[in-house]
């Protein structure tokens, strides 16, 4: 927050634009959290204005709304702890109105340019009068540095860590995440089903994880679970599809959640109790809906379909990412000259393009790939069978392989002759295999899978449901 310096007094100032920010701040919540994270409270001239920005920067870390007498309450918090004798009150906060809101950002860059100058210029004072003292050499260059650095503009583009940051910052991560399990406030890209969470570490964001099969086994139906489940956890997740439309996507998780059968739903010949069933399903589904967002990529490439994700991170829904699926990704023109016939390094530089978008806007993404005619041999199967499985793998931190038998001629009942498969078609029971999994140990499980609904159950759970 600035003092009336000499540079204070040279007119780089802008009231109007200063009051526009924080008018922003309190009427839209989004554009508060992108403004907070652009400016910071020595940037504003006015002290008062400063301590409402700080005020409302505080209130987003939180649950509460951004409120007059929540702001009030902050700002009130942050004199008392300062001992300033600002006198901010209900009405100056109201009173805080200015320009069109979206324009926002760019009354931001410009409270940000002048409180730089200000600053800027404050130091510049300083050094004149220091120098006019003949102070010692090495220790006017050390304090001059100090100072500088404060100035000097945040390269976020830098990934170099020195390592005497690296203590500081872990222990900074190790406290939030003992204080978020403690508030119940815990953000983890878990699984649907409590035999992954067994065995499978949840996916943090930066990382790949890849569900592997032969074709016609189930790998979307894996996907579209994990999407929901993420969203209906509060994460905001965007589903790649590049092979099922939007409406058939849609229909296939209302048939999931109903419980009703596709063609049932596809052709609204629904009985009473069916119709009662879609109805209680579009109102669970409607509570998380608003998370789960789609993207229908068909005949993209992978350059393209990553501008358009970068796109969505920057704009606040994109979380995570559910990719449906890799090998189905199509290749730009530089991929077809460099690459020419040979898929496997063209895709294996998909992946390393999609592993590379991961990291740098740090969201988890799940995806799967295609299995090789091996993969439905008998036995343990792992990421060898993967069709250009050294190309993907690789760069995947978890790996899982999910594989169906052929049902035999006597096809395959339940202890009360119910028929689950007839002769010649896959069996529900899906076979899992962790290949690879940087965080955790490898393994075998069961699931069972419920192709009339499109889902995927936990094996014990259809054995109760079966007896």
């Amino acid at each position: 927050m600035t003092t009336d310096t000499p540079v204070a007094l040279l007119g780089l100032t802008n009231y109007d634009a200063e009051t526009s920010v924080l008018h922003a701040m309190r009427m839209d919540t989004n554009a508060a959290i992108e403004l907070a994270q652009l400016l910071a409270p020595t940037d504003f001239y006015d002290v008062r204005n400063a301590i409402v920005f700080e005020a409302i920067s505080t209130l987003l870390m939180g649950v509460e709304q951004i409120t007059t007498d929540g702001i009030l309450a902050e700002c009130r918090s942050i004199l008392r702890e300062r001992k300033l004798k600002q006198y901010i009150d209900a009405d100056y906060i109201e009173g805080l109105v200015g320009g069109d809101i979206r324009r926002a950002p760019m009354y931001a860059n410009m409270v940000k340019k002048l409180g730089w100058l200000r600053q800027a210029g404050d130091f510049a004072f300083w050094l004149v009068q220091a120098l006019q003292e003949r102070p010692k050499p090495d220790e006017l260059f050390a304090a001059a540095q100090e100072r500088w650095q404060t100035l000097a503009p945040k390269d976020k583009a830098s990934n170099f860590v020195y390592g005497w940051d690296t203590i500081k910052a872990h222990r900074e991560i190790v406290r939030q995440r003992v204080q978020q399990r403690q508030e119940g406030v815990i953000t983890r890209f878990d699984w649907p089903w409590a035999s992954w969470n067994a065995k499978v570490r949840p996916l943090p964001p930066g990382m790949v994880g890849i569900i592997a099969a032969p074709d016609g086994q189930g790998k979307s139906m894996y996907l579209e679970q994990v999407a929901e489940h993420w969203a209906s956890h509060g994460q905001h997740t965007v589903i790649v599809h590049l092979e099922d439309a939007l409406d058939y996507k849609l229909d296939r998780r209302l048939a999931r959640h109903a419980s009703v059968a596709l063609d049932k739903i596809e052709d609204g010949n629904l009985t009473e109790y069916e119709q009662h069933q879609v109805n209680e399903a579009d109102a669970r589904i409607s509570q998380w809906a608003n998370y789960l967002h789609y993207y229908h990529a068909a005949g993209e490439s992978m350059t393209t379909i990553l501008r358009e994700l970068e796109a969505r991170v920057a704009e606040g829904v994109c979380q995570a990412v559910v990719f449906d699926y890799l090998d189905k990704v199509q290749p730009t023109r530089g991929q077809a000259n460099v690459y020419g016939s040979n898929t496997w390094e063209r895709q294996a530089n998909d992946m390393e393009q999609l592993k590379t978008f991961a990291e740098k806007s740090r969201v988890p993404v799940f995806t799967a790939t295609q299995g090789n005619k091996s993969m439905q041999g008998s036995g343990t199967q792992t990421r060898q069978a993967i069709q250009g499985s050294g190309q993907k793998s690789q760069k995947a931190q978890l790996v899982l392989i999910l594989t169906r038998d052929l049902v035999g001629d006597e096809g395959l009942r339940d202890k009360n002759g119910r028929v689950l498969a007839e002769p010649g078609e896959y069996s529900p029971v899906a076979k899992l295999h962790i290949d690879k999994q940087n965080r955790g140990k490898t393994g075998d499980f069961q699931q069972y899978i419920v192709g009339q609904f499109f889902t995927v159950r936990d094996i014990q759970f259809e054995r109760k449901e079966l007896s």
